[in-house]
């Protein structure tokens, strides 16, 4: 029973984090039970598991739906990840090996592949990966844990800026920049692109989720 929850709940993960499930999409037990062959146990516990780590909450008549987030929530969330995000590229910077280097040079050839094709879905996914490379090359495992904590909450919102005209093109650039001072080794310059690029992504949600409402 436990892993059949555990597979619901990285489903539902993926689902969310590519943009599949948006925020307020409602997840109704039966519909998850017809569509995994599971019963509703499994299910249950799955959907607590996530309301405790804040991917979904539950409301009355409702049941449990995908977190909708404050607009003061989101730019608090981004702040703190554009600090976070950014010491990982100067210690990614710091500490590069080449399988490091390979990784992250993976995840820009990911996102510049689903933005020639304007694939959002793929390119929030690939986006994730490129910065996950990035966390991850920093080699500092209590940073690596916080920005996994923090981005389980934005990650699904991360999809949304795409949507504005030449937005995506404008990240690729951007990523390329934070690419190339990391292996360059220049941490101070990769520091300060990658902060620009969250906070620039972080300012645009307010506006964004006001219009969805």
């Amino acid at each position: 029973m436990a892993r059949a929850a555990d597979k619901l709940i990285e489903q539902l993960k993926h689902e969310i984090f590519s943009g599949i499930l948006s925020p307020g999409d409602q997840l109704e037990e039966a519909g998850l039970a017809e569509r995994f062959g599971i019963s509703r146990t499994p299910i249950r516990e799955a959907i607590r598991s996530m309301v405790d780590s804040g991917l979904l909450e539950t409301r009355p008549r409702k049941g449990a739906i995908v977190r909708v987030l404050s607009a003061k929530e989101l730019s608090d969330l981004f702040e703190v990840t554009a600090e976070l995000e950014g010491m990982a590229c100067r210690l990614a910077s710091e500490n590069l090996t080449h399988s490091h280097k390979r990784a992250i040079l993976r995840g820009l050839e990911q996102c510049v592949t689903a933005a020639d094709a304007q694939d959002i879905p793929a390119y929030a996914s690939a986006n994730l990966v490129f910065h996950a490379a990035i966390n991850h090359a920093s080699g500092n495992k209590w940073l690596i844990d916080q920005l996994e904590q923090i981005q389980a909450r934005i990650n699904v919102y991360r999809l949304m800026p795409y949507d504005v005209v030449g937005r995506l093109e404008k990240s690729i650039e951007e990523h390329r920049q934070i690419c190339d001072a990391i292996l360059k080794k220049d941490g101070a310059k990769a520091n300060v692109l990658m902060r620009d690029h969250m906070m620039l992504q972080g300012m645009r949600l307010p506006s964004i989720l006001n219009a969805l409402e």
